[in-house]
Formats: C-alpha cells, sequence, structure tokens
C-alpha cells in the first residue's frame, strides 16, 4: 500500500496517524495518507511566514518564471497525477487527464502571462506624485474540495502565488493523492522552504486547526455547512475569507431552443463526475409546450450512459465519492419522492461493489432549490410568464444555463439572474481569463481572471508630495 506524506517547511513528513484511502469503484483501501499533527501545522505556519517575507520581494518577472514552472510540472507529470485522481476519486480517467489537470495548469501559465505585463500604477498630480502598490497578504489558507483537486489547485493557488503570497493548502481527505503527489515534485523548486506546504488529514481536525491559526486570508471550495464553521473557528483570528460554495443551478430549456443541444448539455452538466460538480445543474426548467418531448429525449439518452471502472474508456460514470456519500443522496430522493416527487429514470443505488449512483431523473410539481451534488436532474415545466420570478426566487447564484434561439429574450434573463455565471445556448465556457464565482450564499469574491488575481493582493497606496501640502497652514499658525 502505498504511503503519501505531507508538506511542511520543504521537507516530507508522516505521522503516527495514517487514514486509509479507498477506491471507491471496489471499496477497496489502496494507499494512506496521514493526518497532520497540530505541531507540524504550526511549523508549516512559521515556515509559510519566513518564506513569504522573501517571496513578497521577489519581482513580478521571477514570480511568474516560478508560476510557470509550476505548471510545466504538472504537465510533465499528468499522466500520474491524472490516474491518482481517477482512482481516488471515481471521476473517469478522460475527465481528470483531458479537462480537470489541464485546466488547472493552463491557470498557473496565465497568472504568469499576467504577471509579465502587470505594472503598478502610477500618477503625477499638482501635488506630488501617487503610487499604488499590490502587496500581498501573507499567508493564504487554501482548502480544496475532493472533485477537482488540482483544478481548483490551479484556480486559487496560482493567483494566490502571483500576488505575493505563501501557502498553506489542506485538500479533502477524500481528494489528497494527486496534491500530496505534487508536492514531491514541488520541492524540486528554488523557492524558499516553506512558500508551498500541503497538509493532510480531516476537516474536523487539521481543517479546524487551520482556521484557528494566524492565516491572514482563506479561501476556501465546498458546503456552505463547513464554510460556517471556518467562520466561526476563525473568529478570534479573523481574516479575509473568499469562497465558492456551489448552489442550485438552473437550466432554462424555452420552446425554440435547440433541443437537440439542449439535451446533451442539460445531460453534460448533470452528469459528468456523477453530478459531483459545483456548476453541475440542478433543476431543469422546460417550457410546458415541449417538455413532454424534452422528457422523452432525456430517458431515451440517459438509458446508454454506461457506468463502471472509471479506467475504461468506454463509460460515462463512474462511482460516487465515498458510502456516506451514496447513502445522503438515496436519504434524499426517498425525501423527495414522499413530498410528491416522481422517479422517471434511476433513483436506487446499485446493487454492485463500489459506490455506484445511477443517472436519475426526478419530476417536481412545486419548486425545490436544492443541490444534489450527484448525477440527480430535478425537472420542473414552466410557463413563459413565470420563469423570471423562479429565477429570482434561487438564493445560491453560482451558474446557470439559458437555451433559446432568441437571444434577445434569452440575455434578458440572464441579465435577471442574480448569480456569477450564466451560459447562453453553452455549458462550461470557462477559461482562465474569466472570472468564476459566486452570488448570495453562494460565495464571495472570484477566481480566475484579472479579478483573481486582485482578491488576493491589497491595494497601497504612496503619496510623495512635490510641493504645498494639502493642510499646511490650516491653523494659521
Amino acid at each position: 500500500m502505498n504511503e503519501y506524506s505531507y508538506y511542511v517547511g520543504g521537507e516530507s513528513k508522516q505521522s503516527n496517524k495514517p487514514i486509509e484511502v479507498v477506491n471507491p469503484a471496489t471499496e477497496e483501501a489502496f494507499a494512506l495518507i496521514f493526518e497532520t499533527t497540530k505541531k507540524d501545522l504550526q511549523l508549516a505556519l512559521s515556515k509559510a511566514q519566513a518564506a513569504q517575507r522573501v517571496w513578497r520581494q521577489t519581482s513580478f518577472p521571477e514570480r511568474a518564471r516560478i508560476v510557470r514552472e509550476i505548471a510545466k510540472i504538472i504537465i510533465d507529470n499528468l499522466s500520474d497525477l491524472a490516474s491518482l485522481e481517477t482512482q481516488e476519486i471515481g471521476k473517469p480517467l478522460k475527465e481528470s487527464l483531458f479537462i480537470d489537470i489541464p485546466l488547472g495548469a493552463e491557470s498557473f501559465n496565465y497568472y504568469a502571462s499576467f504577471l509579465e505585463s502587470l505594472e503598478e500604477e502610477c500618477m503625477r498630480t499638482e501635488r506630488g506624485v501617487d503610487a499604488i502598490r499590490y502587496e500581498p497578504f501573507g499567508v493564504c489558507g487554501v482548502y480544496l474540495p475532493f472533485n477537482t483537486p488540482l483544478m481548483i489547485f490551479g484556480f486559487s493557488c496560482a493567483a494566490s502565488l502571483a500576488a505575493g503570497n505563501a501557502l498553506i493548502i489542506k485538500p479533502s481527505e477524500y481528494g489528497s493523492l494527486s496534491l500530496l503527489k505534487l508536492a514531491s515534485l514541488i520541492d524540486t523548486l528554488d523557492i524558499p522552504p516553506g512558500l508551498i506546504n500541503i497538509v493532510s488529514g480531516k476537516g474536523e481536525t487539521i481543517g479546524r486547526y487551520l482556521s484557528e491559526s494566524d492565516l491572514d486570508l482563506i479561501s476556501f471550495t465546498g458546503s456552505r455547512h463547513t464554510l460556517k464553521k471556518l467562520i466561526a473557528q476563525s473568529a478570534d483570528n479573523p481574516k479575509k475569507i473568499i469562497c465558492e460554495l456551489g448552489g442550485c443551478n438552473l437550466t432554462v430549456i424555452f420552446s425554440d431552443a435547440n433541443k437537440e443541444d439542449a439535451v446533451d448539455n442539460l445531460l453534460g452538466s448533470s452528469f459528468i463526475k456523477q453530478g459531483q460538480m459545483c456548476i453541475g445543474t440542478s433543476v431543469a426548467l422546460i417550457e410546458e409546450s415541449i417538455y413532454d418531448e424534452v422528457i422523452e429525449a432525456l430517458i431515451d439518452k440517459v438509458g446508454s450512459i454506461t457506468l463502471g471502472d472509471p479506467f475504461d474508456s468506454t463509460v460515462g460514470m463512474g462511482p460516487l465519492v465515498s458510502k456516506q456519500h451514496l447513502q445522503d443522496v438515496d436519504q434524499k430522493v426517498r425525501a423527495l419522492l414522499k413530498e410528491g416527487a416522481t422517479i422517471l429514470r434511476g433513483g436506487v443505488p446499485l446493487p454492485q461493489r463500489g459506490y455506484f449512483y445511477p443517472p436519475t431523473l426526478i419530476a417536481i410539481e412545486e419548486m425545490v432549490y436544492q443541490e444534489f451534488f450527484a448525477p440527480v436532474i430535478l425537472i420542473k415545466k414552466f410557463k413563459a410568464g413565470e420563469i423570471e420570478d423562479l429565477v429570482r426566487a434561487n438564493t445560491t447564484g453560482l451558474v446557470m444555463q439559458i437555451w433559446s434561439q432568441d437571444l434577445h429574450k434569452a440575455y434578458h434573463l440572464a441579465d435577471q439572474a442574480e448569480c456569477g455565471t450564466v451560459w447562453i445556448n453553452t455549458f462550461a465556457q470557462l477559461t482562465p481569463q474569466t472570472p468564476f464565482g459566486g452570488t448570495k450564499q453562494s460565495g464571495w469574491g472570484r477566481n480566475l481572471g484579472k479579478s483573481g488575481f486582485f482578491e488576493y493582493v491589497q491595494p497601497k497606496h504612496i503619496g510623495i508630495g512635490f510641493s504645498t501640502s494639502p493642510v499646511k497652514g490650516w491653523f494659521g499658525i
């Protein structure tokens, strides 16, 4: 059984508290990670603070060189890193290999280019010169989700590192291996020891220790339930928090939509990664005149999705990440049925080894704003006059899809929606250049794009006077 050490202050370390890593497709333990001790976390923080004092003085071009080297390390080891993510998390290998990890690496390349073109502002006024510098916060604690650890590592850590911060990264205990493997690879970089730390363990222990510590800011991707804990735990040491929390994402299909494209993208947004992705569709709203036609197409296509070994290139869906998650999804579905929902397809865990749940379609009469984080679509028909109210009532605005050939109508609805991203006649049109994040209860701040960089810096104004100051002689004395 392979062992994966955590990485603190430029050294790989283990504790006497191993945690078994289980393959969700086979239910067999195949690796060990280790609970980071509180002493080692304190060491990580002190080393990170020392490294950051050096790193903040490093020029933009030199930072860019290091950030670009991280991208190269990821791509050079893509096959091994992708295999680890698939084995540990259960998503099909093609997703890890061709989408998730390359996008994480691309984010590092983007911020390297951003730094190479970034110039701090300097303005001449009638009184003197005003300079604006971009100062890092200090040490950033980064909480990564289980589903796409290396991708979100790129989304959050690339900007934070480029901005001059040091990193203490805490991946989920259900998605640690690719980051811990990466730790052994970045050890070759010529960077201050402790600039990048990767700690492993459970949220209720190492996650709590980290949030209680003297971090300067937190970047968190996960659930609102966990965020509430982090806020309470960090109350004695307040710090800025950037967070992306998922949400009840809506897909709206109007009667004039290209139905084939709408159905294909609805399936992709619902069942890629077994529905375990923050941008996945939670509720599909289908205009009543085409409801039956779309439902028929969905049922037909869902029946062709193959479940099985995520390393098999013909498989469309793998298992859910854990037995507990499988049980939670099943309980949520049972609860909906008691409230009057109707299963159109799926809805029962598969009786086989592994945590497999089938692609599931559930019709609802009354609107339910609920995120399953699983391969479950809630489907409701709507009348054209009520769609804006249904969209506005959503309290967790992360992303939304709109399908219509009437772009004026689609853009008007996009303008009304309170969410961070709206896709019209497309899905997952996402690059490192475009900002990503939620609104309302779906998150604070942004990752990616230039907006993502400025989340991780504090602008400092330095005013140099060359003439009489604004207050000279104010009191006439």
